[in-house]
């Protein structure tokens, strides 16, 4: 360590502007051999066990995606049963974050506790864990950049921020990414540059992140620009980071059966086409406006206080202008798209606040404790001015977002179906599969219409009661001859068959597909593209015909 900064040292005392030295401008680094802080593992039990209680009481949707592209396919590929939706019909999604999810499925199921009341908890935990990356890197990064006490007081806003435990248990990329992105920023200000494992791990999470959030693979690539400038094994970098990066299309060709990066190339396509038609869904500023609400105001002070120290923040300024730029420019917006933004902005709140205590100014403390806490527990309970806003977005899929109280009853209602008797066919009537829990939660072999495959079967009152046992709506008014209510949640309720002891017409695979009308853009794309099955794929097994 020392070694390399002499060498960068003497470059500076002689004038040279070498690209190690304007990197290195960029820079704050601290020489400290202080041990981290001795409450550093505390608060990370803690941050873990507030994001445990909002993760495990109850369930909410910040965006469909998590069921449809996440859940929901690693439950086919691990149990058989499962939704398959348009893109992992033309493999137009990675299967990395499905993938671990997968994993822990399996894992599950071999310890005997492969059922909703377990996996779907266990799954939530294992997120909120890799969420700590996020805290983590903001104390070990402002450590290094900006001093001890700005990295303790980082470490606690990324601990209790609202935004950071409240969706640290959903497999969203954009989470993922975000977290693998701040062990990148923290690496990449580290002082061992020049081992070759720092090396390798570098490269690989750079690649890594990239790989999970295409869309943030500019912001993974500036990282491991920085380190490329800062270390002298720049060869071993760029072999690291080809390797990894043949790896990660060498994976999704196999996983495809076809091309390198076949899922990466084939979402661009399909995204160029689809942005054309969705000119003037939102304006350029929208982020910006979404970041001010989500935060009240607390990240625009904060950014606005950096402006007036370019020296010193520089750094992360134009992070957050890269991250918002790269997804300004795009039609389509969701305020998740720019998650990362959220830790970086707290990170240089956290210097600021700890540079007024430095001055003697200790009352700040207490002015912004008590207003940080304010924020975080009204944003908990939906209780922020427009916070509705913020997560509504400009799409008809967007989901019910209630952290701890509001919540869609509807995860409950199939919560209750998964482990209910005589369960043998489920028909929600009033919902496409898209903005429902899936098979995931439900977890039965067995028949599940939803509002557009249930013209499957909707011809008669006949027909219905012997294709599906139960009947779940959020319509009180709805009277269903044949059929009594026997739960309620919410305005959800749940009809059961009056005669349950007959048969269930059996479907030959209970893999319904969702294509949604997009062949038409996906046989642009490619002419050979496989055209979508009649009746959503659902097809009756011969002897319930």
């Amino acid at each position: 360590m020392a070694k390399g900064r002499k060498t960068r040292r003497t470059r500076r005392e002689r004038g040279q502007r070498s690209p190690v030295s304007l990197v290195d401008g960029l820079l704050h680094l601290q020489e400290s051999d202080e041990r981290p802080w001795k409450f550093l593992l505390p608060v990370l039990v803690l941050a873990f066990a507030v994001r445990a209680a909002i993760a495990l009481c109850g369930d909410f949707v910040l965006h469909p995606d998590e069921v449809m592209q996440y859940l929901e396919p690693a439950h086919r590929l691990v149990f058989g049963s499962g939704v398959t939706y348009w893109e992992f019909f033309y493999g137009a999604r990675a299967w990395l974050v499905p993938g671990l999810v997968a994993g822990m499925l399996k894992v599950f199921d071999f310890v005997l506790l492969g059922e909703p009341v377990w996996y779907v908890g266990g799954v939530k935990l294992m997120f909120c864990a890799v969420s700590l990356l996020i805290p983590v890197g903001m104390y070990f990064f402002a450590r290094e950049h900006f001093g001890e006490p700005s990295a303790r007081v980082a470490l606690l806003a990324g601990a209790f921020w609202y935004e950071l435990a409240g969706f640290a248990h959903k497999p969203m990329t954009e989470f993922v990414a975000a977290a693998l992105l701040m062990v990148l920023l923290v690496l990449c200000v580290r002082s061992s540059v020049d081992r070759v494992g720092a090396v390798w791990l570098v490269a690989l999470i750079a690649v890594l992140a990239a790989a999970v959030r295409l869309q943030y693979a500019p912001i993974a690539l500036l990282l491991l620009g920085v380190f490329f400038f800062r270390t002298e094994k720049k060869v071993h970098l760029a072999v690291a980071a080809g390797v990894f990066l043949l790896a990660m299309g060498l994976f999704d060709a196999m996983t495809w059966d076809g091309g390198l990066f076949h899922s990466y190339i084939t979402n661009i396509r399909f995204n160029l086409i689809v942005d054309q038609g969705r000119a003037g869904e939102s304006p350029g500023y929208q982020f910006l406006w979404w970041l001010l609400l989500a935060s009240v105001g607390l990240g625009a002070l904060c950014v606005v206080i950096a402006l007036r120290d370019l020296r010193r923040y520089g750094f992360l300024l134009a992070m957050v202008a890269l991250v918002v730029l790269i997804h300004s420019v795009q039609a389509h917006k969701e305020y998740r798209f720019v998650f990362v933004v959220v830790p970086l902005w707290l990170v240089m709140g956290a210097d600021v606040v700890a540079r007024f205590v430095v001055r003697g100014n200790a009352r700040v403390w207490g002015v912004v404790g008590v207003l940080f806490a304010a924020v975080s527990i009204g944003g908990v309970l939906n209780a922020l001015p427009s916070q509705d806003q913020v997560y509504r977005g400009f799409s008809k899929e967007t989901g019910k977002v209630g952290f701890v109280r509001g919540q869609d009853p509807v995860f409950a209602a199939y919560r209750y179906l998964a482990r209910a008797p005589g369960v043998l066919g489920v028909w929600q009537v009033d919902r496409p599969y898209y903005n429902l829990p899936g098979y995931y939660y439900l977890h039965r072999e067995i028949p599940f219409y939803d509002a557009f495959s249930g013209r499957v079967i909707n011809k008669d009152m006949e027909t219905i009661r012997a294709s599906v046992s139960h009947i779940v709506s959020g319509n009180p008014n709805l009277t269903i001859p044949g059929y009594s209510v026997e739960k309620r949640f919410g305005d959800v309720q749940i009809w059961r068959r009056d005669e349950n002891d007959a048969p269930i017409r059996q479907w030959e695979g209970y893999n319904p597909i969702i294509i949604g009308g997009l062949d038409q853009i996906m046989t642009r794309i490619n002419p050979n593209a496989p055209e979508p099955p009649p009746n959503s794929g659902i097809r009756f097994a011969a002897e319930s015909r």
